[in-house]
């Protein structure tokens, strides 16, 4: 049964993939309009996970949590958003803003704000791709007593003199056959001078169609189990 919950915002439980995992999506106040957020959530998160989709940016998530668009179809943490829940990770898939507006600091924040007051655990930043830089950016500009951890993958043009400033625990993930990508990871890498842990992970396998090696198609349960590795060793550092 669907059915709406009013909490400082509007929140529609969409379903349950099991007795302990809920779904639900969220809308939460910022600048004056509103951010939305598909919330998949274990019953007591280890950390919480807020993933910039890369590409348009764009989930155009449907009240029932739906989406039409190639980033919702092939973004890697909506792929993987069960399989993350199942090892105690919630994950908060942020959509653009009511304004049309993606990757905004303010309504990055409002999101992790809201998942912070119900949750106070970690929280971990993940982009890539065409949200490497937003990643990066959220990671900076947030005042250092907050605890956050960074991910990114498949990193695309990063800005290195913002990743030198970087002062947070950091993987960098990708695919050894994203030929696009390689010549970026070890700059990157290198850039995080000042992360006070920083790994990078290659992965190997799956397919080039569809969502492609940039993506991890078909290589789900490996990039899960890399990330997820990643985030149990050093969530007490976040």
């Amino acid at each position: 049964m669907w059915f709406l919950l009013v909490i400082a915002c509007a929140a529609l439980t969409i379903g349950r993939a099991s007795a302990e995992v809920t779904t639900r999506v969220v809308d939460v106040p910022t600048r004056g309009v509103t951010q939305r957020f598909v919330h998949v959530r274990p019953d007591k998160p280890l950390a919480n996970i807020v993933f910039l989709p890369g590409h348009t940016g764009d989930f155009s998530f449907a009240d029932d949590g739906s989406t039409p668009t190639i980033v919702g179809q092939c973004a890697p943490l909506r792929r993987t958003r069960e399989a993350f829940a199942a090892r105690g990770y919630a994950v908060a898939l942020v959509d653009q803003a009511s304004d049309g507006k993606i990757r905004q600091y303010g309504d990055i924040l409002a999101v992790v704000e809201h998942l912070r007051a119900r949750d106070k655990v970690p929280t971990w930043i993940v982009g890539g791709s065409a949200s490497t830089t937003a990643a990066l950016e959220f990671a900076v500009e947030l005042p250092p007593g907050e605890p956050l951890g960074v991910v990114v993958f498949s990193p695309w043009l990063p800005e290195l003199s913002l990743a030198a400033r970087v002062k947070r625990p950091t993987l960098i993930i990708y695919h050894a056959a994203d030929a696009p990508v390689l010549p970026r990871v070890g700059p990157l890498f290198d850039a995080l001078s000042a992360a006070p842990v920083r790994e990078r992970i290659s992965l190997t396998g799956g397919t080039n169609e569809g969502c492609g090696h940039h993506l991890f198609a078909g290589i789900e349960a490996e990039f899960v189990a890399a990330v997820a590795g990643f985030l149990d060793r050093h969530s007490r550092r976040n």
